[in-house]
Parts: structure tokens; sequence; C-alpha cells
């Protein structure tokens, strides 16, 4: 069974419609007004024939597959919105993020568990309120029976993705001093997120038109994300949510396969596209931890905020070289929880969370994110190539979110990110608009940011990457007039297009 190109195929030739804009949007500058309509003229002479039924969008890697028989199975969350609530209470709005950025979390986290916590985070099943799911992150095209390789793509039990792996002794002391540990994670948008993940994917010709990823103010998401490690290392992880997924069974051996495995949530991330920062990122992020050493009756109530950020600060360059979990006291647009600040050595942790590394110089980012990086400046950079149609042999080529050759073991170590600072950390403005970055010549080419969402950037680069490894669309497309003979040819040849990388996983770089 070509499952590749069963699943490119049910996002290629299905006809979708929108509703009104629920919320005005701005006029583009003139150059991205340039883009759409020139994407507008490339799409009027690539719409695919014929028709699928059923859902448009794959809900988890079909490589691995449930038993026969099994039920309750993950479900993508995809009937996407074509208008919004624009009167849905925003409760954080109200509250001064810069003064009293925990309570700002803690409010927009209410307002993501609130019905998710009775249906077990099915998003579609949510009350009242839906959430969903971005599409195409069920295969990424990794080619598992390659030694040192790992798909990544979603698990049939709960619609996890392959993190980034933990590092020995990152977020605990007990940890083994060689052993690595997996990571697994599910996000969810709300109503605003989800219209506009629907005006990216839902397009004439099945291609994702990344200049429409721009969200509205007040679109929230979230983030989920579990760990595999064992509670004897790490012991705040005692009592967490667990769930079972379907992940690989060894984190050393990397065999092609995966088996149930107990994984338990350790992080909580949430963002918001909130109008008071507008002129900047015009997003803020934010990042809870597990705390079993918290007071309270359920798990949410021992998730603890570890911080805020709305900016790089991207022209202060102090402490950016130091290690370890510290406050900055120079940095204006990131705001961490003192009391997460690592104790001395020696000090019994207990069962109590502790940091032991928040982004660069202090920068937010989460427990088991890069330490060398921040919310900001990957999510920043997602992207794709700018002349992804008609296609071509980049196609999908995603913007480079750390520095660092992608096949390189210094992708996003923290020498690399000092050295190209001014470059992975400068302001990049909200909303789908041009930037230039390196391409995969190493030149500067044009990208077109998908305001700050990774998940829409993976999606769009995995959907290229299964063009490139699925023969039978290819065929379709090129007697459809799609694509030229030559790149038909040539693109299985090509090498693969680099994953969305928040870096130091030299594993999944392909």
């Amino acid at each position: 069974m070509n499952w590749h190109g069963s699943s490119l195929l049910c996002s290629v030739v299905m006809i979708a419609s929108f509703g009104v804009v629920a919320e005005a949007q701005e006029q583009p500058p003139s150059a991205e007004r340039h883009f759409r309509e020139s994407i507008t003229r490339q799409r009027a002479t690539s719409v695919a024939a014929g028709t699928v039924a059923g859902p448009r969008f794959l809900s988890y890697d079909p490589v691995f597959p449930p038993p026969e028989g099994e039920t309750g199975l993950f479900s993508l969350s995809q009937n996407y919105p074509s208008s919004y609530d624009t009167d849905s209470p925003v409760p954080w709005a109200e509250i001064d993020f810069r003064v009293n950025w925990s309570a700002y979390l803690k409010e927009v986290l209410k307002y993501c568990l609130e019905g998710n916590t009775e249906v077990d985070f099915q998003g579609d099943k949510a009350a009242p309120r839906k959430w969903y799911h971005a599409p195409w992150l069920h295969d990424d095209s990794v080619d598992g029976s390659v030694k040192g390789k790992t798909r990544g793509g979603r698990e049939f039990r709960h619609g996890l993705t392959r993190e980034r792996r933990t590092r020995p002794k990152e977020v605990h002391p007990s940890q083994s001093a060689t052993r690595l540990h997996q990571n697994w994670a599910v996000s969810l948008y709300n109503d605003r997120g989800g219209y506009t993940i629907g005006k990216v994917w839902l397009t004439p010709d099945g291609f994702p038109d990344p200049s429409r990823a721009t969200f509205p103010d007040h679109t929230v998401s979230f983030k989920l994300l579990f760990s595999a490690a064992p509670i004897a290392e790490v012991p705040f992880l005692e009592g967490a949510k667990e769930w079972t997924a379907n992940i690989a069974p060894d984190e050393d051996a990397h065999p092609p396969t995966r088996v149930d495995t107990v994984v338990r949530l350790l992080q909580i991330d949430v963002a918001v596209k909130d109008p008071r920062v507008a002129s900047g990122s015009g997003w803020i992020f934010g990042t809870f931890i597990y705390d079993a050493s918290q007071a309270g009756p359920s798990v949410w109530d021992k998730m603890v905020p570890v911080g805020a950020i709305w900016g790089d600060d991207s022209h202060e360059k102090r402490l950016i070289d130091r290690d370890g979990s510290f406050s900055n006291p120079y940095l204006k647009q990131s705001a961490l929880n003192p009391a997460l600040i690592e104790p001395a050595a020696g000090t019994d942790w207990g069962n109590r969370a502790y940091l032991r590394h928040f982004g660069l110089g202090g920068r937010l980012n989460g427990p088991v994110d890069n330490p060398a990086s921040s919310c900001i400046s990957c999510h920043g950079r997602a992207g794709t190539l700018g002349d992804n149609l008609p296609l071509n042999l980049d196609s999908g080529y995603p913007i480079p979110t750390v520095a660092g050759s992608e096949a390189a073991s210094n992708l996003g170590k923290k020498e690399v990110q000092i050295a190209e600072f001014d470059a992975f950390f400068r302001p990049i403005r909200p909303g789908s608009h041009f930037e230039k970055f390196k391409g995969p010549d190493g030149k500067d080419r044009q990208f077109v940011t998908v305001d700050y969402s990774l998940q829409l950037a993976q999606g769009i680069r995995n959907f290229y990457q299964n063009l490139r490894v699925s023969q039978a669309p290819l065929r379709k497309l090129t007697r459809a007039g799609v694509l030229t003979e030559s790149v038909a040819r040539d693109l299985p040849e090509r090498k693969s297009l680099p994953q969305v990388s928040r870096g130091e996983d030299e594993v999944d770089q392909n």
C-alpha cells in the first residue's frame, strides 16, 4: 500500500470554502499583496483533479498502525471554523502581564483547561468551546529503518509528536549521566487559531497557503508535553498526569517500531496573540512545570508558572554566556519565576521541581527546551520558502529556527547561537509576511513567516517532504500539468527537507 500517496491525496484534491472574515484585517504591505496575487495566479493553474471522501487529513502515522479492532484512537480535530466568536471572553486581557505575568498565565491556562480536562483533551468534544489541531504532523517522512533516524509523527493514542529529548542531568540531578529521555507533545488551538489553520490548509488546490497565516488577536494555543523519564530519575513527576503513548521503545537504539509506554505530563506551554504587543512580536508565550510538592487536589493545581516572554531583548547581550538558571536583570521582555531557580549543589530537592536552565542569557524557554534558544527566537522564525509554488526542488524548505548547519552536530549549540545572536534573536513582526533568511543554498532567500506557529511550519515542511517520497502523487500532478517531468524525476533524489528543529537533536536531522 502506498500510504504516502494516499495521505498526500487526502490533502491535494479536496475543495473547501471559507466564511466571512470575523475581524477586519490590516491590508498587507505591497510586497505581500504582490506575493498573494502571484500565489493566486499560480494556484489557478495547479488545481488537481478528483475528490476524496472522508477526513481530509490523517490523524496519526500509518507506518505505526493500532492493533486491529483497537478503539478510542486519536482523531484529529479538523472541522476548522469559517468564523469565530468575537465576543468570547478573554479575561487575561485585563491583566497587566508586565506587572503580574504569573496571574496572566494562570488565567490563560484556566481558559485552556476548561472543558478539555473532562474529555481528556479531545478538542472536538470539548465544551464550552472547541479546540483544533494543526494538520500534517502525522508524517515527517523520516526513514526509520536507517540507523540514527527516528520517525516523530503523531502516534495513534493521543496524537503526540516527538519533541526534543531531555539531555543527561538536564532537568534533575538524579538523572542518568548518560541516558537521554524521550518527550512527546500535542498542541491545540482555540477557534480563532482553528479559523486561521483552515485558511492556510483548506485551499482549492490542496497546497498550503502560508500567506494566509495571520492569526487574529486573542488566538490561544497550548501544548501538553509528556516525558518518558522515570520518576526515579525525575522525582517531581510523582503523581503527574499519565498517558499511555505509542512511542519508540528505546531512545538509544532507535528501532523502526513503537511500543506502548507510560509518559507523564512535565510541561505545559501557552501562547496568546495579544494586541498589547502588536508593535513587537505580537505574542506572549508562557510555560508551566509540574511540581509534585505543590498543594492542591488535582494535577492542574501543581502546574507552576515558569515565566513569560513577549520579546527577545534583541539588543541585550549581557550575561549571554552564563549557564544554568538565573534571573537576568537587564532583560525587559522576559519574566521568570525566581522560586524555580536551582538551589546550591548538594541540596536535597525532595519531590520539588526546580529549573536547571532557562533560555539563552536568562530568556524564557521551557524545562526540556533548548537552553541556548528562547520561545520567541524559535517561534518567530516559523515559516517556509516564498516560492513553494510552482512546485520546485526547494518547495517546503523551512526557515532555519536555530543557528548552525541543519546536518551538523553543532545545530543550536550555545556557541553558535551566541555567534549568530543578531540573526537568530532579531525582532520578527507578527503575521504572515516576507523575511530574508538563509536558504538551502546558503544564500539569502525570501521566506514567508507563518505568525509564530511552528506547527504550521512543520506541517508545511512535512507536506512537501511527503511529495519527495511519493511516486503516485508526483505522477498524478505531472499528468495534471502541476509540475514538470524533470522536477517529478529529481524530487525523490533530493536531500530530505530539514526538520523544524529546536536544535541539539542531531538524531532527527536528515
